[in-house]
């Protein structure tokens, strides 16, 4: 039937009106209303208005509002409640959704022809939720969004003229849902972000970051995990240019998957793309898909941080007992990421250390370390916190010259304090084999510290002596710094501060002259 424009001289308004229905998207309030009026199609309703609303694009459209609202006899803000997009000015690429959030406009049909018909049976309007292609399924029905009707086969046109384009006599009854409840759940979850519904769903543990997240951030996180044909930093949004909806519904069924039961819905969607984890001797030789998802999540941890957050939870739990190679993913072990064992070799890079002073650590038990069996034979890694741990140490160390020098003792003198346990090197020679001396510089600062809080001010008229003139007045007799700080430590002799400072050095200590010889003849 070819279609005609209607002239209505005494008025461009219609006879039949109705204000726009809640969640109601623009096209489909515009077949409501041409049903009402009995048009055969919706654009009649535009050619009163003089718009061509089979050809408008979406960045025209919102400008015409004003002419169709005057024919359809709503208000400009009603028929812009039915606008949940609308096109960037200057940007043919994006859209403004209508609470002022952009997303790319390759995430929407429009219009769409895919419709709920129990809707369109129960409630008579065409939702807006329906242009968004990640909406496979109705939230409230569970059934699968169709361009025909599966009971009389009619198909879902743009320009008709009712809400359900069934035949007469057409007996569809619904389907009953036809998702699993992870995916009804997800359709819910997008619902409630883009029209604002209130479904609860705290019993399928969607994480934290999707729930308090906006639309964009789902999307994208639905666009990712979908896509199965990860490639290194490719744009995550692209995918959607050229989606068919019959691939979409396998796409957010493998979504939904991996978000419902955070995290453990997402480890089962690791474990499909690790095909391959289960290979001999405790390797894990992995699927060439996983470094793709690797290398792709690392270039996205920006935006979808709490999937690569995930990926290492993963690694750290799954794999706890086994050693990723670099077979098939190379980056994996490239990455400093938060996996619990590192191998040794990126460990000796953070540390910057060569082979044998790595060996040494190892061995001598400063590294906590661990033997995986890889295809390529024996790997030792080392736990992440003890690297951390010891290079935090190694930054404070203070050599052996350096700390006489500041403490004002001879080497000799020094070496006394390690012999007799007063102050101990983290390495040594003696101690571990370690060619130099170093001392932990938070170890001298504590042991200073406690020297100053247990020496007191000398009383007034108390002859007191340095501790370096006591060593030098009694060394020939043996006495030591040793010997003197022992002696200290259980209490014989007392020590002073001779004024308060705030440095910690040896020469502003001193001891009761007549209490240290007495003692030391005492000894004697």
């Amino acid at each position: 039937m070819e279609e005609r424009p209607i002239s209505m001289t005494s008025s461009r308004s219609l006879l039949f009106k109705s204000p726009p229905i809640q969640n109601e998207s623009l096209v489909g309030y515009l077949i409501r209303i041409a049903e009402l009026n009995r048009y055969p199609r919706m654009s009649w309703i535009g050619n009163l208005a003089g718009v061509n609303l089979t050809e408008e694009t979406l960045s025209k459209m919102s400008n015409r509002l004003g002419r169709l609202a005057k024919v359809v006899g709503a208000s400009d803000a009603e028929m812009k409640s039915l606008c949940y997009y609308v096109s960037a000015k200057g940007n043919n690429l994006h859209v403004i959704l209508s609470m002022g959030e952009i997303i790319p406009k390759q995430y929407l049909y429009w219009p769409s022809q895919r419709v709920c018909f129990s809707c369109l049976r129960e409630k008579g309007f065409v939702s807006g939720l329906w242009d968004l292609k990640a909406v496979t399924h109705c939230p409230e029905h569970g059934e699968l969004l169709r361009d025909a009707c599966p009971a009389c086969k009619e198909p879902v046109t743009f320009n008709r003229g009712r809400i359900a384009p069934c035949l007469p006599g057409c007996q569809y009854r619904g389907h009953g849902s036809e998702c699993p409840d992870s995916v009804r759940a997800l359709m819910q979850l997008i619902s409630n972000k883009f029209l604002g519904t209130k479904f609860d769903l705290t019993e399928f543990g969607f994480p934290k970051q999707v729930v308090d997240g906006d639309l964009y951030t789902l999307l994208q996180t639905i666009s990712f995990l979908a896509m199965r044909s990860w490639r290194g930093e490719g744009d995550i949004d692209h995918g959607w240019l050229e989606v068919r909806p019959e691939t979409m519904i396998e796409k957010m069924d493998h979504a939904s998957g991996a978000l419902v039961n955070w995290p453990s819905g997402y480890f089962k969607f690791l474990d499909d793309v690790c095909a391959g984890k289960g290979a001999p001797n405790g390797a894990i030789v992995m699927h060439w898909m996983f470094g793709g998802f690797y290398k792709s999540l690392v270039s996205r941890q920006k935006e979808l941080g709490f999937l690569f957050d995930g990926l290492q939870d993963y690694m750290n739990r799954r794999l706890k007992d086994r050693i990723l190679t670099g077979r098939g993913c190379p980056s994996v072990l490239k990455k400093r990421d938060r996996r619990i064992y590192v191998p040794g070799f990126i460990a000796r890079k953070q540390l910057g250390v060569g082979r044998q002073e790595f060996k040494r650590l190892v061995d001598r038990h400063y590294l906590q370390s661990k033997p995986f069996d890889t295809s390529y034979g024996k790997m030792i890694c080392v736990h992440r916190d003890s690297v951390r741990e010891y290079a935090e140490t190694r930054s404070r160390f203070v050599g052996r010259k350096e700390l006489a020098e500041e403490l004002g003792l001879s080497l000799h003198s020094l070496y006394s304090l390690s012999t007799g346990s007063i102050l101990n090197p983290f390495h040594s020679p003696e101690k571990d084999g370690w060619q130099k001396w170093w001392y932990d510089r938070k170890a001298v600062d504590e042991w200073l510290d406690g020297l100053r809080e247990n020496a007191k001010r000398p009383p007034k008229g108390k002859r007191t002596i340095q501790l370096s003139r006591a060593v030098a007045k009694y060394n020939h007799m043996g006495l030591t710094y040793s010997k003197l700080f022992n002696a200290i430590n259980h209490g014989a002799l007392r020590l002073y501060r001779r004024r308060l400072d705030t440095e910690n050095l040896l020469e502003y200590y001193s001891l009761d002259e007549a209490q240290l010889s007495k003692w030391y003849l005492a000894r004697g």
